[in-house]
């Protein structure tokens, strides 16, 4: 007689599911699509939110590039926009902007006389462009039909726009900026995805480990699925570790089996591969573990070995980044030093807390 076997497993990872940078200009709109879904950064943002890697860098570089404070040095300007936002905020608004998404906008407002008086950051996420960067479309509900407001490209010249954006990013041949982990997209899908199935596996009760086998007959579909539905509920996951399961059988023929199934350890498997995910992140920054308090195999890591592996990321990291922040807001205001930047320092003085 043919016999069905019916199982339920986790469905395939598939490659698609990762977004891609793509740019697509859509006739039926103003501006250039970022990524397959024209979710992009929202994307990023994900990532940077779930794999724990890539937000130890991020957070820690930007506090690198923030330093122990920023001056405003515009003597006419307000310490704080409209928003309350001090220039150390905006700064690190900036440099998150730029490590999440390769780029940052500035919303540059204008008085009724034209002068620049207020900037305020505009996270990447809400923003889209034309073709040639000369208009921008803002919406924090990116769908079919979003809608949007636009803005037009910030000029330094005097003008009675109100509104502008000045945009920022790290690659002049593209609409759009390329993160500088972009070469390491599938490393922290594969950081993500470990940390899923280890989650899982907990709420799962260490899904495969066991199989159950009723020996009085095969049920109709609808049963089947009612009695693995109340066995998962009553002996699955982490909460339920060490109960007693209780089976009532008209003879010792007809009883309930469980058996234990052989599973491969792939636990030294998922370390070795997530080991090599991380590093595979922190080489797309060209940064140190250390440097963001990830410990790495070595015995021991002296003040000394830090301050040696700090310099070369404030060399090719930190200290470009804040040129540019700083340039970005000298054109904005027109003017020279509008900032200044006190370095990062581990000897920063601690206000006593009263």
């Amino acid at each position: 007689m043919k016999q069905s076997v019916r199982f339920a497993a986790i469905n395939p990872y598939k490659e698609e599911f990762i977004e891609r940078p793509v740019e697509k200009v859509d006739n039926r709109s103003a501006f250039v699509r970022w990524g397959t879904n024209n979710a992009y950064p929202e994307y990023l943002s994900m990532l940077n939110k779930e794999v724990s890697t890539l937000a130890s860098i991020i957070n820690g570089s930007v506090d690198y590039v923030v330093g122990d404070d920023v001056t405003l040095n515009i003597p006419d300007i307000p310490e704080k926009n409209s928003k309350g936002e001090t220039f150390k905020d905006i700064v690190e608004q900036m440099a998150r902007n730029y490590f999440r998404y390769g780029g940052w906008a500035l919303h540059v407002i204008r008085s009724n006389e034209g002068k620049v008086v207020e900037v305020e950051v505009v996270d990447l996420r809400y923003l889209r462009s034309d073709k040639e960067n000369e208009a921008f479309f803002y919406s924090e509900e990116w769908g079919n039909r979003a809608k949007y407001y636009r803005y037009p490209k910030f000029v330094p010249e005097f003008t009675d726009i109100a509104s502008s954006i000045h945009y920022c990013k790290n690659n002049e041949t593209q609409v759009y900026p390329e993160p500088l982990y972009l070469g390491s997209i599938k490393a922290c899908e594969i950081e993500r995805a470990i940390d899923d199935y280890h989650l899982n596996s907990i709420n799962n009760g260490f899904m495969g480990s066991y199989i159950v086998n009723f020996n009085n007959g095969r049920p109709e579909d609808t049963e089947m699925d009612e009695i693995a539905k109340n066995i998962n509920e009553k002996f699955a996951g982490a909460a339920n570790a060490g109960r007693i399961a209780v089976a009532f059988n008209d003879s010792r023929d007809t009883a309930v089996t469980i058996n234990e199934l052989k599973t491969q350890d792939f636990g030294e498997h998922y370390n070795t591969a997530a080991k090599n995910a991380r590093q595979r992140i922190f080489t797309s920054f060209r940064a140190n573990p250390n440097l963001f308090g990830i410990p790495t195999e070595s015995l021991g890591f002296s003040s000394e070995e830090y301050e040696s592996a700090f310099k070369l990321y404030n060399r090719t990291q930190i200290l470009p980044v804040q040129k540019k922040i700083v340039d970005a807001l000298d054109y904005v205001f027109s003017t020279t030093g509008s900032i200044t930047i006190t370095p990062f320092s581990l000897d920063y003085a601690v206000k006593k807390v009263e």
